[in-house]
């Protein structure tokens, strides 16, 4: 979709083009755009809300106390627009965005997972490199220039890199002009960049995060916790945005941990009662099945004595036909025929859906595009730790998934991943992780170094919605598979363990100056040879 013009916000006009606010209403340049950015309307808008908020914080207020002459924010955003469109060009044609996001990014996060816990294993014995604290110990095993104790160190890092990308984006005039190289760079270094590495390496935006993206399971879980299926919080009512009742007040203040074992103790006599009830239908259920069978053999009397005289005869005739490695043999097969039906299932709802991914063309070169996510669920969830299950993953991999590559699963489920991703890069997507980004950077329309930041109540509420809404996204059977456990408090603590080694803030920023470090060399090779 050709991008014909972008209607603007007034927001844009008054920023932006505050000349076409002299138009009258009806002329049809107040409501166009001058330049189109990319392709997509929809991006355009979003990408003009940037540069609105970019000179409306750090531009306007000094330079219009100098003068009242727009050409230096027309030519700030002709420039923005040029490198958008030259990093446009190159994320859409020369990144292989599968490889990028099925197999690299998970092979960086399995190694942070394996490194903050093998850190954390260390830092209390004698061979923990003498290290201070976690982090330090931490950036021992990773080290990135970035993250050196030095005074302003992420600073230069960020502006050299800022520099080697406007060496490359910009148009030879526009680099060999100390102010204008100058001026770009500090705004996509010290504004742009360094602020949004330090939003996301926050827990709490990566709590935020996860709360946007499964938003949809919000009813479920407010209708398990209203259930009392979730253990109690004393928070729990202001995490759902409501204000909690008067007599969660008066339990609150008498303690603060009555209410949760209440809530676990009626749980677990509901549990109770509910198996006693199933166990009593099950067993009224045989009984009738049996009376129901002595009715159809129509024997009684002397029969039935016969008949218990002779019972091996009986039961050996319908057996005949059944052998002990046959009943072996089905219940080998039984996980890996239902792991079969679930996996064509999930992949082929519908006949519809299966000739689409099977027609889909492959684009990256790449094979085993699922090999690179289940090493990171096995690191990630903690795999090692449950024998049983380690066992069987591991037959899994040695024997099953190779017999579904044989037959062509291996391409299908390929195929499947590849058209994933580009669901997740398409232009609703794009536009939804730019007002996200816009949102972290401005919450509210104020600059994130001048909003207040989140309270400790807030951040441990921000943490608990998110656990919970991680536990409920994960398929009820999965659950039970991985973690061996049905219990929604129990799953809540294995996600907790999840979790842990993205709640450190400075931790976090290896990992993501490491991607930063990733992407940019994908999209600019040009980075790894120059000086």
């Amino acid at each position: 979709m050709l991008n014909q013009g972008v209607s603007l916000r007034p927001f844009h006009l008054r920023i932006l083009f505050p000349h076409l606010l002299t138009l009258p209403k009806t002329d049809p340049r107040r409501t166009k755009a001058p330049k189109p950015i990319t392709q997509s309307t929809a991006i355009d808008l979003e990408l003009y809300t940037y540069f609105a908020l970019l000179l409306r914080d750090f531009i306007h207020p000094w330079y219009k106390l100098l003068t009242t002459d727009e050409d230096l924010s027309a030519e700030i955003i002709d420039l923005l627009i040029l490198i958008v469109q030259k990093l446009e060009k190159r994320l859409c044609e020369e990144v292989d965005w599968t490889e990028l996001i099925l197999l690299d990014l998970p092979k960086l996060l399995s190694i942070h997972y394996h490194d903050y816990r093998q850190a954390k294993r260390r830092m209390h014995m004698d061979h923990g490199s003498g290290s201070s604290s976690l982090v330090d110990l931490f950036h021992g095993m990773q080290p990135h220039f970035a993250l050196e104790p030095v005074e302003n160190r992420e600073k230069e890092y960020l502006a050299a890199l800022t520099e080697s990308l406007l060496k490359i984006l910009l148009q030879p005039k526009d680099h060999n002009s100390a102010c204008v190289r100058h001026l770009v760079r500090e705004i996509l270094s010290n504004l742009v960049l360094s602020n949004l590495i330090e939003s996301l390496a926050d827990p709490y935006t990566i709590h935020m995060i996860i709360c946007k993206l499964l938003g949809s399971y919000e009813t479920t879980l407010d209708e398990l916790e209203v259930s009392a299926q979730f253990q109690e919080t004393y928070f729990s009512a202001l995490t759902n945005g409501q204000s909690p009742p008067h007599k969660l007040k008066q339990e609150t203040k008498s303690t603060q941990f009555v209410s949760s074992q209440d809530v676990k103790a009626a749980a677990a006599t509901a549990t109770t009662a509910k198996k006693e009830e199933e166990a009593e239908s099950l067993t009224k259920q045989m009984q009738r099945l049996q009376e129901e069978r002595r009715k159809k053999e129509g024997k009684a009397g002397q029969t039935m004595l016969e008949e218990e005289d002779l019972p091996q005869q009986q039961l050996q005739e319908p057996r005949k036909r059944f052998s002990f490695a046959y009943i072996t043999l089905q219940v080998v097969l039984a996980p890996f025929r239902t792991f079969w039906m679930y996996i064509m299932a999930t992949m082929t709802q519908s006949q519809e859906h299966y000739h689409r991914v099977n027609q889909h063309k492959k684009r990256t070169r790449q094979m085993r595009l699922v090999e690179p996510l289940m090493e990171f669920v096995f690191i990630a969830s903690q795999v090692e730790e449950r024998p049983v299950l380690q066992w069987a993953w591991q037959m899994m991999a040695m024997f099953f998934w190779p017999l579904i590559r044989v037959f062509g699963g291996g391409l299908l489920i390929d195929k499947f991943l590849e058209q994933t991703v580009l669901h997740v890069l398409s232009e609703d997507h794009v536009v939804f992780y730019l007002r996200l980004g816009s949102d972290l950077l401005w919450p509210d329309g104020v600059f994130i170094q001048r909003a207040d930041p989140p309270t400790p109540l807030q951040r441990e509420q921000m943490r608990e919605r998110a656990e919970r809404l991680l536990t409920v996204a994960i398929p009820a059977h999965l659950r039970g598979i991985l973690f061996e456990t049905k219990d929604l408090n129990e799953l809540q603590n294995h996600v907790h363990d999840m979790l842990e080694p993205v709640q450190n803030k400075q931790i976090n920023k290896h990992l993501l100056y490491l991607l930063v470090d990733l992407i940019l060399t994908k999209v600019l090779p040009e980075l790894l040879t120059s000086n």
